[in-house]
């Protein structure tokens, strides 16, 4: 191992591509990806080493065919790739996290977002083979989280691990009929950067990136959107595409398990203040998941989020 804990034979690679620099290490992301930072003439350069050689390759695959898609400064360039490593180098773009400031109730920066998202998500294409894989991926998705749910509520009191659990049975009744996308997979705030000077947006952390049912993308930002009801629509505008109604019927469930997953990171993190947001935001996604079931044989379909 080298000073800053980076395996020395990935480090060495590193310096092969980018030179000697200092570098930081980053928290762990969904993915289980190790990541350390440095900065060079290059930009802002990752050094990530994925868990699985499965990991590598889909990773890998994210890059050369869908986030490609987004254009420059829009997304994380790729260096190079080992896959004897695991390891990957990308350049990050430059800008403040989104999650860090006031910037995630701008209408622009859900605009945006909606745009970028619409891109990668058409990456995918619309094939059959398509259909199959977002299938296949959607479900181990669902089940992966319902299982940590499970093996964590055993050990700790889990409040709402119970509409975890409904919710996955009910997004994984309805699977069938979700339109596909290529998935960010952890589609946030928290990977969202903001460039000032350019005034645009930037998607970042595509460690999760695969093709699943494309409203798993949304889960996140609905939970904006649960305190700021109008970011929704600026964020449809950038969408340009109104949600079907199976979509709709399982948005709200997609939050319930997104707001778990990000609880369950942040416990195997032991950070208590990303404990106590995530708790929050699946107290209220359960909320509203709920409110929703209440409610559905009486109220409108909203399928553009107006």
């Amino acid at each position: 191992m080298t000073p800053t804990g980076i395996p020395a034979e990935a480090a060495d690679w590193a310096r092969g591509h980018v030179g000697r620099h200092a570098a930081w290490q980053l928290p762990t992301d969904l993915s289980g990806a190790r990541t350390w930072r440095m900065s060079s003439p290059q930009g802002l350069v990752d050094l990530r080493i994925t868990r699985t050689d499965n990991d590598f390759r889909r990773e890998i695959y994210a890059h050369r065919h869908a986030i490609r898609h987004l254009g420059p400064g829009h997304s994380p360039h790729l260096l190079a790739g080992e896959p004897r490593l695991r390891s990957l180098l990308t350049v990050q773009p430059r800008g403040w996290r989104v999650d860090n400031a006031k910037l995630q109730w701008l209408p622009r920066v859900h605009e945006d977002a909606g745009h970028l998202l619409r891109v990668l998500h058409d990456s995918a294409g619309r094939s059959e083979n398509t259909c199959v894989q977002a299938r296949r991926a959607s479900v181990a998705y669902v089940q992966r989280i319902r299982a940590m749910v499970g093996q964590v509520g055993a050990v700790r009191a889990l409040t709402h691990a119970g509409a975890v659990e409904e919710s996955a049975s009910i997004v994984l009744e309805h699977l069938r009929e979700l339109p596909a996308g290529f998935c960010h997979g952890a589609f946030g705030p928290a990977s969202w950067e903001w460039q000032s000077q350019s005034q645009a947006l930037a998607i970042t952390g595509f460690g999760r990136s695969q093709i699943m049912a494309a409203v798993i993308d949304l889960a996140r930002p609905a939970l904006l959107w649960a305190h700021q009801p109008h970011l929704r629509r600026w964020f449809f505008k950038g969408y340009c595409r109104a949600l079907s109604k199976s979509e709709v019927l399982v948005l709200g469930h997609m939050s319930v398990l997104a707001a778990g997953e990000d609880l369950l990171h942040a416990i195997h993190l032991h950070d208590r203040e990303s404990i106590a947001a995530a708790a929050a935001a699946l107290r209220v996604a359960a909320d509203q998941a709920e409110m929703a079931l209440d409610n559905a044989s009486t109220a409108p379909v909203d399928v553009q989020g107006e």
